[in-house]
């Protein structure tokens, strides 16, 4: 996380809880650090850890799957399983499990440079290429949307050189563009679904693309959805998706509707940032609620999930 964003968790849990700390994982002592200590809850900022050469890169099965490791140790924490958010890292993945649940998601597949022919390429152009793996639109701009062949080698050979990750090339969707924070509450065993709209800043092309510059600008509008029909289609692919997923606690999911106004899944964010982003913008938006309270909603909702295990 960043740390304005640990310090405005730091301050505000420490409102509300008797002993609050922030520990920085960088070697494996702090580990065995986390294990002696048995924290009563962690708030995960992180999907894996690794220390070395052999175990940070993303392919790598010798990285250190933070839910994976808390649950070994029976250490109580925030969010999704390492089942879920293995579906989420890997954006493929996620489609194909969403797909199998009976959510729309846009036609795609994998590619890395020099794969394809022109005349190979297995969907019409236009066509949206973003990397496989990377998340918080990193590998995203106003390259990504391609009309050619051309324009195709060049964004493809671009991830791979840039992100060193393939890319997830899909079928692009022209209409527009959602992100839905979902947050369980398990002491009624139920869900708060809160979607907006998002509307990206027109680029030099005079497409509207949310890529990496785009969200570190903060440049684009979130809207509340006025339309119930489209807030109850776009919460209920979100719910599903999230639910294909197996995911558990709190979340976002990516919505982007084609040209008939039919929403489709794009990705999930089950690790999504606590600071105040996106998803603090949907559960403000719809329930008019402070920062304050979502983060003691996601605490206490994980709190709940933990005694109903026991």
């Amino acid at each position: 996380m960043p740390g304005r964003t640990l310090d405005l968790l730091y301050k505000t849990l420490s409102n509300y809880y008797s002993k609050v700390e922030i520990l920085i994982i960088e070697r494996e002592k702090e580990l065995k650090e986390l294990i002696r200590k048995k924290p009563d809850l962690i708030i995960s900022g992180i999907k894996y850890l690794g220390f070395d050469l052999n175990s940070i890169q993303r392919n790598s099965t010798n990285k250190i799957w933070f839910s994976d490791f808390l649950d070994k140790y029976e250490i109580p924490y925030t969010g999704s399983s390492k089942k879920s958010i293995e579906f989420e890292f890997d954006k493929s993945k996620a489609k194909d499990i969403v797909s199998e649940y009976g959510c729309n998601t846009a036609p795609f597949f994998i590619t890395k440079p020099d794969q394809y022919t022109q005349d190979e390429i297995p969907i019409d152009f236009p066509l949206f290429i973003k990397p496989l793996y990377e998340g918080d639109s990193r590998g995203v701009d106003f390259n990504s949307l391609v009309y050619n062949f051309e324009e195709f080698q060049r964004k493809v050979s671009s991830i791979f050189e840039n992100q060193g990750t393939v890319s997830l090339v899909e079928k692009y969707l022209n209409g527009k563009e959602y992100t839905v924070a979902i947050f369980q509450d398990f002491k009624v065993n139920s869900y708060q679904v809160y979607p907006m709209e998002l509307l990206a800043e027109k680029n030099i092309k005079g497409d509207r693309i949310l890529g990496f510059a785009d969200k570190i600008a903060d440049n684009e509008l979130s809207l509340k959805i006025k339309n119930e029909d489209v807030k109850n289609r776009v919460s209920k692919l979100a719910l599903d998706s999230f639910k294909a997923l197996g995911a558990k606690g709190y979340g976002r999911i990516d919505i982007k509707m084609d040209e008939k106004d039919v929403p489709y899944f794009l990705e999930a964010n089950l690790i999504p940032g606590l600071g105040t982003g996106y998803l603090y913008r949907c559960y403000n938006l719809n329930t008019g609620r402070i920062y304050e309270q979502m983060i003691l909603d996601i605490v206490r909702n994980a709190f709940e999930s933990n005694t109903a295990n026991r």
